[in-house]
C-alpha cells in the first residue's frame, strides 16, 4: 500500500482510502482550504452551494463531530463510508484510541480536518482499510501468480521440448523435474495425430 496526503492506495487494485469527517446531520468532508472542509454526500458525491455555482458547500471543522474511513474503489465506482464511528470530544482527557473517542483540537482548530494526517492514528484507520480491501487484494494475488505460474509451465514445456530434441532421455527429464520417467512422459509426450481415412 501506498501512503500520501490525499489517502492510501493500493497497488494492483484501484481502491483510495482516506478519512471523512462525519457532521451531527449525517454529511460528510474530505478535502477542502483553510477553515473549510469540502461536504460530500455517502456515495461521495460533492455537495454544491446554493448560491455559488461551481464552488462546493463546505463546513468548518469546528463542526465536525466524528469521522469514518472511507474508500473510493474505483473498478466498482463505488463510494464505501465503513464503520466503524471515531466521535469527537472536547477534552484532550477524554481521547480513547481504542475506545473510538478522538480528540481534534479545540473549536478554532483546524485539526478535526486533518485527523487523518495524525501518524498515532493511521494504524487504527489503515486497520480498517485493510480489512475492507482485502478480498481485492487476494483476487489481485491470485490474477499475478496465476499468470507468473503461466509463464513457468510455458518455459518448462520449452525446455523439456529442446530437451527431448537433443535426445534427452525421459528417464533423465523426470529426475530433474522430480517425478518418474512414466510421469514426465506422459506429462510432455504429444501424442500422435489419430489420422482416419475416409
Amino acid at each position: 500500500m501506498k501512503g500520501s496526503t490525499m489517502g492510501w492506495f493500493t497497488e494492483g487494485s484501484e481502491h483510495e482510502g482516506y478519512v471523512v469527517c462525519v457532521f451531527a446531520d449525517g454529511m460528510y468532508g474530505s478535502g477542502g482550504r483553510d477553515m473549510e472542509i469540502n461536504l460530500m454526500t455517502p456515495d461521495g458525491r460533492p455537495v454544491a452551494q446554493e448560491n455559488e455555482l461551481g464552488r462546493d458547500a463546505w463546513r468548518p471543522p469546528s463542526q465536525v463531530v466524528g469521522w469514518r474511513v472511507a474508500c473510493s474503489c474505483v473498478p466498482f465506482r463505488e463510494h464505501v463510508i465503513l464503520d466503524p464511528l471515531w466521535t469527537r470530544v472536547w477534552d484532550p482527557a477524554d481521547e480513547d484510541p481504542a475506545a473510538h473517542r478522538l480528540y481534534a483540537g479545540d473549536p478554532s482548530s483546524a485539526d478535526a480536518a486533518d485527523i487523518g494526517d495524525r501518524e498515532d492514528l493511521e494504524p487504527l484507520f489503515l486497520d480498517v482499510w485493510h480489512r475492507h480491501i482485502a478480498p481485492d487484494l487476494s483476487l489481485h494475488t491470485i490474477r499475478t501468480l496465476g499468470q507468473s505460474l503461466k509463464d513457468l509451465e510455458a518455459q518448462l514445456d520449452e525446455a523439456v521440448a529442446a530437451a527431448r530434441a537433443s535426445g534427452v532421455s525421459w528417464d533423465k527429464i523426470g529426475k530433474a523435474f522430480g517425478i518418474s520417467r512414466q510421469g514426465a512422459q506422459k506429462r510432455w509426450e504429444v501424442p500422435p495425430v489419430n489420422m482416419e481415412s475416409n
